[in-house]
């Protein structure tokens, strides 16, 4: 059949509007298909890292974070018992915390306003192929009709997110719920830092909070387990592990919040990229890998992934060669594994941290030396440093330096000392398996 468009993109959200807002003003044709383009209600990708802000910035986006409140976001603040300490981020650099969902719809007026890109409000149900069992496009279901359509294209983008209908054809990837993040919005919230995204440690459960606009502050509680908690649950809950350790500055707001309720609550996923490469299509975004959000790292590993995609795919002179758009394919997953393994091995493990008692005083106490040691890890914490032995390094400086820290406070302290250690390795050794090991990249269709 021949292709109306060059790239069909299954998904308007973070991953699938964005690409289409980059690559659209270069004349190429593209189909963005969704089931709606209203405005969605997320609890998670609001903040966003300064590596996050510099891929916008990069590829001339950078508009798509103004007119609707955003925050600027100068660093974290870390809060253990009485003590507290900040991590600015490297100079001149700055995350910023917003509304997802209103940051989603920017990017899509800005992605539709092309007359390049086609909108298509419809269900995509299957890839299409040929006998050569390449991809050629996508059936769907278009929304007002009920009719069953389809859309050709020489690439075709699955960037449908967290619950994809296309992993099964495109990746081996093997998901799971590491947690339950529960979302609350305090109005009118004056937090120890402004300016700052802050981690609580002096709790059983890790939470965090950042602002979203100028009178909202997004606080998230970690809800350990793979079930989804009840609602009484989820009460008891905030009430043991979280009310207790508010800060006196913002116990007004969580109060009135409390009291309206309301809470929304999110599975955290971790999905290593294991991709299947077939000729025609390519995932994007959550759709292909996962990591928790406690680091806010997700939408740096997104707009890193459509950078590079582009990248490789703005370098064809056009769509017409099959075989190219693969080779194309198959240099974007090699050199994203790259870019993206720190954010995702970071992001599980200090998931892994915050849950141990002795490892969580231990990163306080690292950071709050400041230094050298303090600004690597915050850049990369930030998505500024893609080095893979800086983390690695890093990660394995703060455990030795907690075991030396209790060894130095008394001797009898050597078993938990041992634990650290162990325990440090427990948590990095399956992440770095996963996400540096060459053998992530899956090649052919039968490969399974």
């Amino acid at each position: 059949m021949k292709a109306e468009f060059d790239i069909c993109i299954i998904g308007a959200g973070m991953a699938g509007a964005t690409i289409a807002a980059y690559l659209a003003p270069k004349g190429i044709r593209i189909a963005l298909i969704d089931q709606c383009f209203k405005e969605k209600k997320r609890i998670v990708g609001e903040l966003l890292q300064p590596g996050a802000v510099a891929s916008l910035k990069e590829m001339q986006l950078g508009h798509l974070l103004e007119g609707f409140d955003g925050q600027a976001v100068e660093g974290y603040a870390l809060l253990h018992g009485d003590q507290k300490t900040t991590i600015p981020y490297p100079l001149p650099h700055k995350g910023m915390g917003l509304h997802n969902g209103l940051f989603l719809q920017n990017i899509r007026a800005s992605a539709l306003q092309n007359n390049t890109v086609t909108q298509v409000h419809g269900k995509a149900l299957q890839l299409l192929e040929n006998d050569r069992h390449e991809i050629i496009g996508v059936n769907y279901r278009e929304e007002h009709t009920s009719e069953i359509k389809s859309i050709y294209a020489p690439l075709t983008i699955t960037s449908d997110g967290f619950f994809s209908n296309f992993r099964e054809s495109l990746s081996n990837n093997e998901k799971s719920v590491t947690s339950y993040f529960i979302g609350v919005i305090l109005k009118d919230c004056d937090m120890p830092f402004p300016k700052h995204g802050h981690v609580f440690l002096s709790g059983p459960t890790p939470f965090i909070c950042y602002p979203i606009s100028s009178t909202e502050v997004r606080l998230l509680v970690d809800y350990p387990g793979d079930q989804l908690p009840r609602k009484a649950l989820l009460q008891k809950h905030l009430d043991s592990n979280v009310t207790p350790f508010i800060p006196a500055s913002m116990l007004k707001s969580y109060q009135q919040a409390m009291d309206v309720g309301g809470f929304k609550v999110m599975p955290n996923h971790y999905m290593a990229a294991k991709p299947i490469i077939r000729k025609g299509a390519v995932m994007l975004g959550d759709a292909l890998n996962m990591r928790h959000p406690l680091t806010g790292g997700g939408l740096t590993a997104v707009f890193s992934d459509i950078q590079i995609l582009s990248k490789h795919l703005l370098a064809m002179p056009d769509f017409s060669n099959i075989d190219l758009i693969h080779t194309k394919i198959e240099a974007y997953y090699r050199d994203r594994q790259h870019a993206n393994a720190n954010l995702n091995i970071l992001a599980n493990a200090l998931y892994g941290v915050m849950s141990n008692n002795l490892l969580k005083a231990a990163v306080f106490n690292y950071l709050r030396c400041g230094g050298a040691n303090a600004q690597e890890s915050i850049s990369i914490l930030a998505g500024l440093n893609r080095n893979n032995y800086a983390l690695i390094k890093q990660f394995f400086c703060l455990a030795f330096y907690g075991a030396y820290d209790l060894v130095r406070e008394s001797i009898t302290n050597v078993p938990k000392a041992i634990k650290i250690l162990i325990d440090a390795l427990i948590i990095i050794r399956p992440l770095a398996k996963n996400e540096l090991s060459v053998g992530t990249v899956v090649s052919g269709y039968f490969k399974k």
